[in-house]
């Protein structure tokens, strides 16, 4: 029997070469964690490298879910990827092991090109994780990349869902409905319960109530996300704007004969800031009871 080419390879540690991968500061970089309910969520955080073969440790300089999410479940996947073409990408699976509010690490960060012009704000705890799992770094072929907008082109009309309401906004429209921008899937990985992340420019909205992907790049990985599984969906422009769109995933259908993965979405984040919170479904709020009777 043949050996399958395009199996992903994993590692228990990360490479020489994925260790220096890490290292600039500009690059996307984020860390997917396990919310209250089990679902994945995906953070950017860019204060983030490898330090050797089996740490890597991030920074934090704002307190947000994933930070709370890491603390409770420890499973962590973490993403790194070039900003410019080529793009080249590595996987990471880690397990949270402890903070420190002080050290070398702490002020590496806040020298780095992002932070050292900051006054008022300081990278203040450091992260570390214990790797568990490795990928090489991995290149995004440009070729699937723009055949997946072909197909984008011509079919994801016809997966349109046809409902009245919009669960995507006018920023998520544009995140999601751009022929190029920054859109990474997360999944938990069933055999191993760690977030998993997987580069998908080619996604693309169908309309405000569903995304689509045809599996023309990173097929194998894509293949691996299980049917009925929640999802979280990174999708960023290159102005930095950011959205975490959630939804189960509901497996491979073709819409004007050709393949998509459909994601039906159930929940968005609104990562940047001043708002940073679920934007959707809205949360009602009860008025605060200031005035008792009896």
């Amino acid at each position: 029997m043949a050996k399958n080419k395009n199996k992903i390879k994993w590692s228990s540690e990360i490479s020489e070469k994925g260790i220096e991968f890490t290292q600039p500061d500009i690059m996307l970089k984020l860390i997917s964690t396990i919310d209250d309910r089990g679902w994945p969520h995906v953070t950017l955080i860019s204060s983030n490298r490898a330090i050797n073969k089996n740490q890597i440790v991030w920074g934090a300089f704002t307190e947000g879910t994933s930070k709370k999410y890491v603390q409770k479940r420890p499973k962590q996947g973490i993403f790194y990827m070039t900003a410019a073409m080529p793009f080249k990408f590595l996987q990471v699976k880690a397990d949270f092991s402890h903070i420190t509010k002080e050290g070398k690490d702490l002020e590496h960060f806040n020298q780095t090109q992002l932070m050292r012009y900051f006054t008022y704000v300081r990278v203040h705890t450091a992260y570390y994780s214990d790797v568990v799992a490795a990928t090489p770094v991995r290149n995004l072929p440009l070729f699937g990349v723009v055949k997946g907008i072909i197909k984008d082109m011509i079919g994801k009309g016809g997966a349109k869902t046809k409902l009245k309401e919009k669960r995507l906004n006018v920023l998520g429209e544009k995140l999601f409905g751009d022929l190029i921008a920054v859109r990474i899937i997360a999944y938990i990985d069933p055999l191993d319960g760690y977030p998993n992340m997987i580069p998908c420019i080619q996604l693309q909205a169908a309309d405000n109530n569903r995304l689509v992907f045809p599996p023309s790049v990173l097929k194998e990985d894509l293949y691996q996300i299980p049917v009925d599984s929640k999802v979280a969906v990174f999708g960023m422009n290159f102005d930095f704007y950011n959205q975490v769109v959630k939804g189960t995933f509901t497996g491979f259908h073709k819409f004007r004969g050709i393949k998509f993965g459909v994601i039906e979405i159930e929940e968005i984040y609104n990562s940047t800031p001043p708002i940073t919170e679920v934007i959707y479904p809205k949360i009602e709020s009860v008025p605060k009871v200031t005035d008792f009777h009896l």
